[in-house]
């Protein structure tokens, strides 16, 4: 498994698991990621600090280090 930070460019992926701070997980959660969701990296910054995705009709831009604390499997 990989973290989100680590999909390039149009792939799509699974959430498998969240493993941030309760805070964090619970920010994360409200705005749609979630377990079993899909998601697609829309974006990068040039120095890839700044992660936008796509979940179903929404798109959310995370921080690196939020990025990092999803993980995710490729999706086929």
């Amino acid at each position: 498994m990989v973290d989100l930070s680590q999909i390039d460019k149009n792939q799509r992926a699974l959430i498998k698991n969240i493993s941030a701070q309760h805070g964090l997980k619970k920010r994360l959660q409200s705005l749609g990621l979630n377990v079993g969701q899909e998601v697609q990296v829309v974006e990068t910054s040039l120095q890839k600090n700044t992660i936008k995705i796509a979940l179903g009709f929404s798109s959310v831009a995370l921080r690196l280090d939020e990025a990092k604390a999803v993980e995710v499997e490729l999706a086929s």
